[in-house]
């Protein structure tokens, strides 16, 4: 709660530091070239969806799940929200398998 601009409970001279402290951080210009840092590491996800596989793969979904049914992929049994989840290793063993020189 707030009483004429000032924090109930709070002091009058440690609010005035207070304000002076947020004024500062305000004003205190940015240094040019410095980003901050991403506190979040990116992980690589190893498993995919139907989707993401086949966008990897550079095929349609229907050709992949045409690749699983005939047993030249396979499949790890995913949860409701995407029944056939892929693992990127395999794919790219696939690839590697499917790779052909003149």
């Amino acid at each position: 709660m707030w009483l004429n601009g000032v924090p109930i409970g709070m002091l009058p001279q440690y609010y005035r530091e207070y304000k002076a402290d947020l004024d500062h951080l305000r004003e205190e210009p940015r240094k040019p070239g410095r980003r901050p840092r991403n506190t979040n590491p990116v992980v690589a996800t190893r498993m995919m969806k139907t989707n993401a596989a086949a966008a990897y793969l550079g095929v349609s979904a229907w050709k992949l799940r045409n690749l699983v049914q005939s047993g030249e992929i396979s499949f790890i049994p995913g949860d409701s929200t995407s029944p056939w989840l892929f693992d990127k290793q395999e794919l790219d063993h696939w690839i590697e398998t499917r790779k052909q020189k003149l």
